[in-house]
């Protein structure tokens, strides 16, 4: 089985990739989203084209390729996707599978639409509100899951084996880094809409988190990077509650944290 191939159209500007494109009767319409869409766009930006298939087999799903020597995320939807949401009488939660498709018909340019029905699912989207805000419960878990995984590396650092510090550092790079990041964003309520997206909001917002963010992802000196971690995480988790103080008992689901209790 072929996992890739040489993409047929490295060499074809977009223009001419959009015309084959809505010339092919599977293909029921064809929108332009990210960087193309406003003045940000560079030689470094890529290509993002979300394109709706007739026979698309789920909501939507990813492929890349290269269209004139640039990147290219091709993001699939399914007509069936933008009728649930054109038929949307209630904001859905972060987790629907519709929820990618929502943001990308917001800020979406149009470039071929066979049947109207992404103009439809549009004018809808753009209507109303309807992403449902971050659950209290998704915020509760990022203050558990960035204090769990600080304090298993508090633990592991304190041991003198090689083996457990080896381990400290990679928890820091696989779950301190993404912990503390997303938690920033889930415990204020902020959409996840890409990391650029990310930066200049804290580049506007918080300029003093990211520059202390940086400063933590850097660092290579062990001791030195789990003092940075511990100063990042504090910030992030600040709106909803301090770091864990030595012997503390919590739960991944705030209501059992009573039922604990009074077992003693």
């Amino acid at each position: 089985m072929e996992l890739t191939l040489a993409a047929p159209t490295a060499t074809w500007p977009l223009a001419a990739v959009i015309e084959h494109l809505a010339k092919h009767p599977n293909v029921n319409g064809i929108m332009q989203i990210g960087s193309l869409t406003t003045t940000t766009f560079s030689p470094a930006s890529d290509y993002d084209l979300v394109i709706v298939l007739r026979d698309a087999p789920m909501p939507w799903y990813v492929g890349v390729t290269s269209i004139d020597h640039r990147f290219t995320d091709l993001l699939f939807v399914s007509p069936t996707a933008l009728e649930s949401i054109t038929a949307l009488s209630a904001p859905i939660p972060l987790s629907d599978p519709l929820t990618p498709i929502i943001r990308w018909l917001q800020t979406g340019q149009i470039l071929f639409d066979r049947s109207a029905r992404l103009a439809t699912a549009q004018h809808h989207v753009r209507s109303a509100s309807w992403i449902a805000p971050v659950p209290d419960k998704a915020v509760y878990g990022a203050w558990f899951a960035t204090n769990y995984n600080l304090a298993q590396a508090r633990r592991m650092l304190s041991a003198q084996a090689d083996l457990y510090q080896m381990t400290v550092d990679i928890r820091m790079a696989l779950h301190g880094h993404m912990d503390v990041w997303y938690s920033y964003f889930t415990i204020r309520r902020i959409a996840d809409t890409g990391e650029k997206d990310a930066i200049r909001y804290l580049q506007a917002h918080d300029p003093d988190f990211l520059s202390e963010y940086r400063r933590f992802i850097h660092e290579t000196d062990r001791n030195v990077k789990f003092a940075r971690y511990e100063k990042v995480a504090a910030l992030a988790l600040a709106p909803v509650g301090d770091l864990w103080p030595a012997d503390t008992t919590a739960m991944n689901e705030d209501l059992m944290l009573a039922r604990w209790t009074s077992l003693f």
